[in-house]
């Protein structure tokens, strides 16, 4: 059994719609037909390629009803997630030329590489309309979201798993959070059946109907007529809803995992210039050599971002984050980031296996002395104007996946896997 994971959709398809051995050797067998298969030590489900190929016929679903019900898109077919840019920009992606020999892989096989790669990157948010940065949510409170930074490192080295319309170019995909809200694909195709009930393919509050059922326990002696009468009421509406069949244990499990990710993680984190903060894989990559990274790009300067104070409908603004962008873009101070990794050692024979749940994109790993390590610098050259037509173009026609990579970088887990097929047939 095998496996690989995430799916955070920055990009879908060019100019169309934007919606998871030996150093340096391909780690399967050099046909296309199997390169990017699962590895030995992934697990994947019996019912997964099932569930991907359902969640792809639903991302393009739902991508034409919100280009049909949602104003913002005038019509037309944005991504699936993350359709709202707050900007793009150019930047260089240099090597570390003091990385030890363990990181020398892939991507970062040549340390010091003075040239370096030219880089593009797209900041955004998460949701999947192009809504205000602070979203209301249903009790009119404006709550913050997901952020992404996107990077597309241009012309690459090396073996790849697949071309970026031609090109071999190098895609990391990160969120501001290190665990994904959803654990695996089983779980996200039960959003997307969720989505595709409301008008605007964007309420997910039924996915979280679950908790509020499990909330009220067993039926008891002496509970309330009101209690038994609203779960009889609940029951009712998930035997009504396709989305709920077959609903078990590990699926609550799953719910609660993502509830506590989204109140516990996404929506305490301010975020007041996109900028300024860290990003995270938020899923496990192959890192050559029986290893497993994680990753994450850190401001070279840490900055506070202070939770707003006074939040009205107006303040602050609703493009705030493109904003701030696009001022930091017209300052005298060039940006930098650093680009991390985080190892692990994988092995199908590992009692340890389990401990890195590559099958659960809600889960991180402990940094037991071994943490996030610097390998690579990514700077951002001032000024650019980020916010021009001709640059807004420019970054809508770029698309992102996390299958744009060399072989030694291969993504893992369900959700991953799920954004192979998804952004492809998307595109």
């Amino acid at each position: 059994m095998m496996i690989l994971t995430g799916r955070s959709q920055h990009g879908v398809c060019g100019a169309f719609m934007a919606l998871a051995g030996l150093v340096g050797c391909s780690p399967m067998a050099s046909d296309g037909d199997r390169l990017g298969e699962p590895f030995a030590f992934e697990t994947v489900p019996p019912a997964e390629a099932g569930e991907i190929d359902e969640t792809a016929a639903l991302t393009i679903a739902l991508q034409g009803i919100r280009a049909k019900t949602d104003e913002s898109q005038e019509g037309r077919l944005l991504r699936g997630v993350h359709p709202k840019s707050h900007g793009c920009v150019m930047a260089r992606f240099v090597v570390n030329d003091d990385i030890e020999e363990k990181y020398q892989v892939g991507l970062f096989a040549q340390p010091g590489m003075k040239k370096g790669y030219d880089a593009w990157i797209r900041f955004s948010n998460a949701s999947v309309l192009r809504e205000d940065d602070l979203k209301a949510d249903n009790d009119d409170v404006r709550q913050n979201g997901s952020r992404g930074m996107a990077i597309k490192v241009m012309d690459v080295e090396g073996d790849m798993l697949s071309k970026d319309d031609g090109q071999s170019n190098q895609d990391f995909l990160m969120i501001n959070t290190p665990e994904f809200a959803f654990a695996n694909v089983r779980d996200y195709l039960r959003l997307d059946r969720i989505l595709a009930l409301s008008e605007k393919g964007n309420d997910a509050a039924l996915f979280f109907l679950p908790l509020k059922l499990d909330a009220l326990g067993e039926p008891k002696d002496g509970e309330s007529p009101e209690t038994t009468k609203e779960r009889s009421k609940l029951k009712a509406i998930m035997e009504a809803i396709p989305a709920f069949n077959e609903f078990t244990s590990v699926d609550l499990g799953g719910t609660k995992a993502s509830i506590g990710v989204i109140k516990g993680k996404i929506e305490r984190k301010t975020v007041r210039n996109p900028m300024q903060v860290e990003y995270f894989g938020a899923a496990p990559f192959w890192f050559g050599a029986g290893q497993a990274m994680r990753f994450s790009a850190a401001p070279c300067e840490a900055t506070d971002q202070a939770p707003f104070v006074d939040v009205t409908p107006d303040n602050p603004s609703k493009d705030y984050l493109g904003e701030a962008l696009t001022q930091t873009m017209k300052g005298k101070k060039d940006v930098c980031y650093d680009f991390k990794v985080q190892l692990r050692s994988v092995d199908a024979d590992d009692p340890k296996l389990e401990e890195l749940k590559l099958e659960d994109a809600t889960k991180i790993w402990s940094d037991d002395g071994t943490g996030y390590v610097n390998v690579a610098r990514i700077t951002i050259k001032v000024p650019q104007k980020p916010d021009t037509d001709k640059a807004m173009e420019q970054c809508e026609k770029l698309a992102f996946s996390p299958w744009h990579s060399l072989t030694d970088h291969q993504p893992l887990g369900g959700i991953n896997r799920a954004r192979r097929k998804v952004y492809s047939d998307s595109a």
